[in-house]
């Protein structure tokens, strides 16, 4: 039976430092995709703690309830909501006070909703018996502020990601316990709230451990749901006030299978959301009653994982650059997006990939198999897993080299399905359309063949085939596709643009109103600009602006000049990617203020080589892993 001993809530000083309010920017980022960000950081942990790879990794999501009281240290804890809300009331932000208004509704209740995340047959959180100065996975999660050891190994990691479960409390308040696999036990209790002043006059730092002294976890098991005990290693998250929408379950599972579909199709992940299992044997009948919920394409993937006994679907296998396996999955179909999903062996999907093909209507899963190119790969992730970048790598050329060869693969797998489908119609050459690595220089060969034989040409009236919904030319638009990744200017008068040529029909003079494409002659000849191209620094640092909370010094360096340019930011964390919400901009020098929007700042110029520097004001207080993506027209 579990005590409260000497544990209680303790809240820091502050030591007359900085004043922590409402709009941590940890927990805001994750504000807007809660269920979603708290699925994909609680699955990814769990995979990549895995203890026993020949069984799967189980993760349950639990809702219940209990007795207020039952809530260790309860009493401590209202109190200090209570201080903090008044702390907010004199502070007068008006955010705050809806927040404390919630929070004390939450605590002055006879129950108090919660959610249980336990995960089994992983390695449970080790160190918790490490000192002060000796970082661990434990400390990381319950003391760490900005500390993410996330790299493309295995192996548990808290970056921002560890915000994702305040983010879904009322009263912003979560309790850690875990049973390692040396039979280590610890639990300790977290809240981050504001800072207030406490009875002995100090202002708090706005964060509280439930624990024993100096702040230090107990070295027991423990469960605030009395319906569950841990019998094997793992580690148990009790958000406490769960913020529970009344589809978070749905949510929860689309989350799941968009994220981590191949790890449940192949057994690796079995997930309980509140009594619905998704798993192996499972899947089909979750897919199907969920299809409505999914946001990344999941039922898709799933067709193209299922789908093998079909003339348009196919599995294909091969060696990368003797690096090792890939299998690849492919479904052509009228309905499909144009996307093959990227996923590496933990069986978590890293990216949506696309730009692949306009015409061809597919769906694919690449799967890396290979134990060296899986390494490789695992490299060149960026912090939040959604990308593989050359400069990760210890050898970018072999990297570029790397996802040459991937993508080449998946064009010739494509090609060949389509020859073998029996649906021409829907299935035209993708040749032109795929990405591919020319030389420029080298001109193409061209041969005039004249042939003697005299043949009877005879006229056929074409077939009309009715055009299906976006189909590369809609009816009545006369207008092109594009779907260029150099970003350059393309020429005046391209096809769809300028008047459509007339049959000898003294009565047909209508322009540009068919389905068919534009002779490029119309009276109004435009430049067309082509989709911008992402620009890749030649030299990039980020700074901070002499220890200023928020504040950061860019120097950007473009590898090519452009025009009509965007710099995006974003906050790594340990599965994804969060928006950097910007405040302000100005160009270092002139002092030029610049054009901020969200996390985007527009209206730049890029000169090849020659650095950019921006002093750059964002909605973020701790130490963070920050990107940065460019983009411009190439000139």
């Amino acid at each position: 039976m579990f005590t409260l001993d000497d544990c209680k809530w303790n809240f820091p000083s502050n030591q007359n430092g900085p004043i922590s309010g409402i709009a941590d920017s940890g927990i805001e980022t994750f504000n807007g995709t809660r269920i979603k960000s708290l699925a994909r950081e609680i699955c990814q942990n769990s995979l990549d703690a895995n203890a026993d790879s020949t069984k799967p990794t189980l993760v349950q999501f639990s809702l219940f309830k209990i007795p207020t009281r039952n809530v260790p240290g309860i009493t401590d804890l209202q109190a200090a909501i209570k201080s903090a809300s008044q702390f907010s009331i004199n502070q007068r932000n008006q955010r705050a006070k809806n927040f404390f208004a919630d929070a004390l509704k939450t605590v002055g209740k006879d129950t108090i909703t919660c959610l249980r995340i336990s995960d089994s047959n992983t390695k449970g959180l080790e160190g918790s018996m490490a000192s002060q100065h000796e970082p661990s996975p434990w400390r990381d999660l319950t003391k760490s502020q900005g500390v993410s050891d996330k790299s493309g190994s295995n192996g548990g990691s808290f970056g921002i990601g560890k915000f994702a479960p305040f983010a879904c409390s009322t009263m912003r308040t979560v309790f850690y316990s875990t049973l390692d696999h040396t039979g280590i036990a610890a639990y300790q209790g977290v809240t981050r709230l504001t800072s207030f002043e406490d009875s002995t006059g100090e202002i708090t730092q706005g964060i509280g451990f439930f624990g024993e002294e100096r702040n230090a976890p107990a070295h027991k098991q423990f469960s605030l749901d009395p319906d569950y005990t841990r019998s094997t290693s793992g580690t148990d998250v009790f958000i406490v006030g769960f913020i529970s929408e009344t589809d978070w379950k749905e949510k929860m599972i689309a989350s799941i299978l968009d994220g981590f579909l191949y790890a449940v199709y192949k057994g690796q992940l079995v997930v309980d959301v509140d009594g619905i299992q998704i798993s192996q044997e499972t899947l089909p009948d979750i897919i199907a009653q969920y299809k409505g919920n999914f946001e990344e394409y999941a039922p898709e993937y799933y067709k193209a994982l299922t789908t093998v006994d079909s003339e348009d679907a196919r599995v294909f296998e091969s060696d990368i650059l003797s690096m090792g396996k890939v299998t690849l999955y492919l479904i052509l179909q009228y309905d499909m997006h144009r996307r093959v999903a990227m996923v590496r062996k933990t069986g978590m999907k890293i990216m949506d990939k696309g730009h692949i093909s306009t015409l061809i209507k597919f769906s694919g899963l690449l799967y890396i198999e290979g134990e060296e190119l899986n390494e490789f790969l695992r490299n060149m992730e960026n912090p939040q897993h959604t990308k593989w970048e050359n400069d990760r790598a210890d050898d970018p050329k072999k990297a570029d080299r790397v996802k040459k060869a991937l993508n080449k693969f998946i064009k010739d797998c494509l090609e060949q399905l389509k020859n073998d489908s029996a649906d021409e119609e829907i299935n035209p050459s993708v040749g032109e359309y795929l990405t591919e690595e020319r030389d420029e220089n080298s001109p193409e060969e061209r041969e005039e063949n004249i042939n003697d034989n005299i043949v009877e040409i005879q006229k056929k009236e074409p077939k009309v085939r009715k055009p299906q919904e976006d189909d590369f030319h809609i009816p009545g638009s006369g207008s092109a596709d594009f779907n260029d990744d150099d970003g350059d200017l393309s020429d005046e008068g391209l096809p769809g643009t300028g008047g459509r040529e007339g049959d000898g029909n003294p009565e047909h003079t209508e322009q540009g109103g068919g389905a068919g494409q534009g002779s490029g002659s119309g009276p109004n000849p435009q430049e067309q600009r082509r989709n911008p191209a992402g620009i890749a620094p030649s030299k990039l640092r980020i700074m901070s602006d002499n220890g200023k909370v928020g504040s950061f010094i860019i120097s950007f360096t473009p590898s090519a000049s452009a025009a009509d340019c965007s710099l995006s930011f974003f906050l790594s964390a340990e599965s994804d990617r969060y928006d950097a919400e910007l405040i302000s901009a100005e160009e270092v020098g002139s002092g030029s203020q610049l054009a901020v929007s969200g996390n985007t700042i527009s209206g730049l110029t890029f000169t090849e080589n020659t650095p950019l520097k921006i002093k750059l004001c964002i909605n973020y207080s701790d130490c963070c892993s920050m990107e940065v993506r460019a983009y411009g027209h190439k000139v």
